[in-house]
């Protein structure tokens, strides 16, 4: 059976200010790329060579996979720890000379509180040197402000997919990004465990296994370096 997904486009919005946002997006519970923001300083020093430096020697955990595809379910990956400089440069990598599983493998780091079962993600506090080249939008008040969460990933890498209970803002420094969403209202055709489905190949799905997926219709959209994508809880 070929599958084919309906796919909506992902509106954009240019030069979006706080009054914008609130009157025209944020109320319409849709995803949202928001193009030409002033973003800071990140958009212009973030290399490779800039982020390891400053980032320095500190001691990072980071997920492991020989697959480009990670898979939270069936965990097809390890945990193993790097420090940063050196992650940040295996990670610009397509092929490696120091491995731990293979010369292709793929690298993801999701920063983490000091305690990950009680700190949230906070790139002010896990990275303040790099937390002061990025303006986040204030498209909200302060008290509504719950986490920043600091990502790099190698080339290629796909995470598993997953579902976030917040609103999200997902700011693309560098690098380009693939995003597909679904609606909360398909949920019952994403095969969740927990807050991940069992769905990992969006674009091949074993439809065998899960033969209502193709009742899902996706949002999908390409982040540019300097976009922002808007994600309704």
């Amino acid at each position: 059976m070929e599958f084919r997904p309906t796919k909506i486009p992902v509106p954009e919005y240019s030069e979006v200010d706080k009054q914008r946002f609130l009157q025209e997006i944020y109320g319409v519970r849709k995803p949202a790329v928001l193009k030409n923001l002033d973003l800071g300083a990140c958009m212009t020093r973030w290399t490779v060579d800039y982020i390891s430096r400053k980032g320095g020697g500190r001691e990072v955990k980071i997920h492991v996979s020989e697959l480009p595809q990670m898979d939270f379910i069936q965990k097809n990956f390890i945990y193993r720890s790097l420090p940063f400089d050196v992650f940040v440069h295996r990670a610009a990598e397509n092929k490696h000379k120091e491995f731990f599983i293979s010369e292709d493998e793929k690298y993801y780091l999701r920063s983490l509180g000091e305690d990950p079962r009680k700190d949230i993600a906070d790139i002010s506090k896990q990275f303040p040197e790099l937390a002061e080249d990025i303006q986040i939008p204030e498209f909200f008040v302060k008290d509504q402000f719950f986490s920043s969460v600091f990502r790099i990933s190698s080339s290629g890498l796909q995470l598993w997919t997953h579902y976030d209970v917040m609103d999200n803002l997902l700011i693309q420094v560098t690098g380009t990004k693939r995003v597909v969403l679904y609606s909360p209202r398909d949920a019952p055709y994403l095969y969740l465990s927990g807050d991940k489905s069992e769905v990992l190949d969006v674009d091949n799905p074993d439809l065998v296994r899960y033969p209502l997926f193709t009742q899902a219709r996706r949002y999908e959209c390409t982040l540019q370096a300097g976009d922002v994508l808007f994600i309704p809880g």
